[in-house]
């Protein structure tokens, strides 16, 4: 018995090592992007990136600084984007789920097969673009941002097991009797019941919104109604071609790129567009372990 408990501290022991070990691979190449971020240029340029700077420089966020209401017109953006479509995506899905959990509905197993379908079987990003911008008119337009994700097949099924695994269907039958229609049930009494799966759920898709940049690039071309992650990402692409074309440039433009922190700007960039959702990480962590597991059970 006293073997036995020796053992498995020592397995304990182990694995808080192993999983010590894996914090530690994650967090040292966000330390070495922060830390270059706040490094002179010269140094870099010099010694390279290294976990400490000898030379400390805020260069490269008074570059990101200095693109001023730009930059705050994309966080506006990128906002309503992660908030008009979250909560979005989260009513349609939830709806959308809600019907198909339903085992007195006919179509249930129609409409199951078919977003199933519509999942395996995309229409590809050629025939997306036609429809988006021919049918829809959604060149330029700020519900590109949000239409398009309105509805997840695959959150939908999550959310689906969740409904038939966790909320009885005799409480609804009970809301039913009482004279409660489907709409009050789904808002009154399912939605209410949801919320670990809506907030795992929400968090994910928040931060796909978050992180979303191709939508922007395939349909926006206004300054003012690019997101964060795209006008980083217009930056980085105007500093590259600089670089590549230096023997085109004029004078005034090699002296104005000498004088560009490159290196820095590109960790300021990359600290300037993850360090919101780290921050926010913590606070959702758990309904995001609650995720994982979500649809880990038949229903």
């Amino acid at each position: 018995m006293i073997m036995t408990t020796k053992k498995k501290k020592e397995k304990q022991i182990g694995l808080k090592a192993v999983i010590l070990f894996l914090c530690v691979l994650c967090i040292l190449p966000t330390w070495l992007v922060f830390v270059a971020s706040v490094t002179q240029e010269r140094e870099l340029a010099a010694r390279g990136f290294h976990m400490f700077a000898s030379k400390y420089s805020l260069d490269g966020y008074r570059y990101i600084i200095s693109f001023g209401s730009q930059i705050v017109q994309s966080y506006k953006i990128t906002l309503f984007s992660v908030v008009v479509g979250t909560c979005l995506s989260l009513f349609v899905t939830s709806m959308a789920a809600y019907v198909i959990s339903r085992k007195d509905f006919v179509f249930k197993t129609v409409i199951s097969v078919y977003f199933l379908f519509s999942m395996l079987m995309g229409g590809g990003m050629l025939a997306t673009y036609i429809v988006m911008t021919n049918v829809w008119n959604m060149r330029n337009n700020l519900l590109v941002y949000v239409i398009p994700g309105a509805f997840s097949t695959m959150n939908c099924f999550v959310m689906r097991s969740f409904i038939n695994d966790n909320i009885p269907n005799e409480l609804i039958e009970s809301a039913r009797i009482d004279g409660a229609g489907e709409w009050r049930i789904y808002w009154q009494m399912i939605l209410p019941l949801m919320t670990p799966s809506l907030a795992a759920i929400g968090f994910m898709t928040a931060v796909g919104h978050w992180n979303d940049w191709s939508t922007g690039y395939i349909y926006i071309n206004q300054a003012r109604k690019m997101t964060v992650q795209l006008l980083l990402m217009q930056l980085e692409s105007n500093l590259n071609y600089l670089e590549a074309n230096t023997s085109k440039l004029t004078p005034d433009q090699i002296e104005l790129l000498a004088k560009t922190p490159v290196n820095s700007g590109r960790m300021a960039m990359l600290v300037t567009s993850i360090l919101p959702m780290l921050i926010a990480y913590p606070f959702f962590q758990k309904y995001f372990i609650k995720g994982l597991t979500l649809g880990s059970m038949k229903g």
